[in-house]
């Protein structure tokens, strides 16, 4: 199983007691989270994968993403987009 499964997974069991398709201003970071997720497992990037873990922890309890977390994940894509 690998990082992304897990995660996947536990985030399936989130209730978040708001309608799904309702688009909410938070929904880009986690989104954003979970693409770089999947990439930064592919690359075995521990830090990024943190980073997106605590967005996804953080969107799911409703609080906005830590900027450090956000600077990690900016990070990651700015590294891997030359």
């Amino acid at each position: 199983m690998t990082v992304i499964d897990g995660t996947r997974g536990k985030a399936s069991n989130w209730s978040l007691g708001v309608a799904t398709d309702c688009a909410k201003p938070s929904d880009i970071w986690v989104e954003l989270a979970w693409t770089v997720l999947e990439a930064a497992d592919a690359f075995g990037d521990d830090v990024a994968i943190e980073a997106c873990q605590s967005v996804i922890d953080d969107y799911s309890n409703g609080d906005l993403p830590a900027q450090s977390d956000m600077n990690a994940i900016f990070g990651f894509v700015d590294s891997h987009a030359h």
